[in-house]
């Protein structure tokens, strides 16, 4: 079971229960996370600089700021949906 569905359900148990205690409230920050994890978020560029007139765009995760080498999704370092569109 991943860290976020333990965290779900732990959450759910307090809830039903009347119990509301830090793990609980940690349970809840876990989900949260989670949550924003999956909203697509806008690349960040920067730009490299390769020779004295020459300079490279780089991309990174908007999250975890690691350099994305592939098109994909989602970050392969911490899970950040990602958002490849031109739109701003």
């Amino acid at each position: 079971m991943t860290k976020e569905l333990e965290a779900l359900w732990r959450a759910m148990l307090c809830v039903i229960d009347g119990n509301r205690d830090i793990e609980t409230e940690n349970a809840l920050e876990t989900i949260e996370e989670a949550l924003k994890r999956n909203e697509p978020m806008k690349l960040k560029t920067k730009r490299i600089k390769v020779s004295i007139d020459d300079y490279r765009i780089d991309d990174y995760c908007p999250t975890c700021d690691e350099e994305l080498y592939a098109t994909s999704n989602y970050c392969p370092h911490c899970g950040q949906k990602l958002d490849w569109s031109d739109d701003k």
